[in-house]
């Protein structure tokens, strides 16, 4: 069984995290296209509504009926300012979580970069040792001969 280096649990630990706010950006992502999407919609109604109107209206249209289109369009027009806060709420939290996945980003690619210069020490003093050994073992050797 190998012993985990503080280094090594730090790492695991940072990339959980990562994966965490990975996931939190990717549903964040999801619910903005959602709320743009019903963000269009509604553009889109109001648009047909307001044509609707305007077609009516040139042919002459009944008092109650132009109040239901009015009445329509402005519930639309709530919906719509609705909806760009709604948006514009997603846009703020997925800038903050992008800022989080960037930290999370970096502190996993720091350790990461630690942990090799760490096996990168770690393979030259085993060489060093290596060759240390190889160096007496050969003296002592040589020296038994003479």
């Amino acid at each position: 069984m190998s012993h985990k280096s503080v280094l090594e649990v730090l790492k695991e630990r940072a990339t959980v995290q990562l994966d965490n706010v990975s996931q939190q950006l990717a549903t964040l992502q999801n619910e903005r296209q959602q709320a743009n999407a019903q963000q269009q919609l509604l553009q889109h109604y109001r648009h047909d509504y307001q044509q609707l109107l305007r077609h009516e209206s040139e042919g002459g249209i009944y008092g109650y009926r132009r109040d239901n289109y009015h009445d329509f369009l402005h519930t639309v027009e709530q919906a719509l300012s609705a909806q760009d806060a709604a948006v514009k709420v997603l846009d703020q939290q997925q800038q903050h979580l992008l800022g989080d996945w960037q930290q999370s980003r970096k502190k996993v690619n720091a350790l990461q970069v630690l942990l090799e210069r760490r096996h990168q020490r770690d393979t030259l003093s085993q060489a060093r040792a290596q060759q240390k050994s190889n160096d007496e073992f050969a003296t002592r050797r040589f020296q038994g001969k003479e």
